[in-house]
């Protein structure tokens, strides 16, 4: 879900390239929940999210990771000099994503 949100929201990145990406790598594929599950991430299909919730990596991480064990097992330079400085300011990309959803559907009316 937090990468889903990342990418939908915080990139603004079609749910269908997330959705094809881990289709291809996921061990238990199964259609309906990759689909669903990226449909409900992004904001959009018959039982999603608000398009205002938009999961914060950092925030997450917090909450389920606060010793960064699972973060440093895939990650190891996590938290070192070789661990690349962030790209993406959350909260500007929050506030974009909700401001572009809004849009999208005041057009709608």
């Amino acid at each position: 879900m937090v990468t889903a949100s990342f990418l939908c929201k915080h990139l603004l990145i079609d749910w269908h390239w997330g959705e094809a990406y881990f289709a291809e790598k996921l061990l238990d594929f199964e259609l309906a929940s990759n689909n669903g599950g990226w449909q409900w991430a992004a904001g959009s299909g018959c039982d999603a999210a608000p398009y205002f919730r938009v999961f914060n990596p950092e925030l997450q991480q917090q909450k389920f990771d606060p010793e960064f064990a699972y973060i440093r097992k895939w990650v190891p330079e996590y938290g070192t000099a070789a661990y690349f400085k962030p790209i993406v300011d959350y909260k500007m990309a929050r506030e974009r994503a909700i401001r572009v959803y809004k849009a999208a559907l005041d057009e709608r009316k």
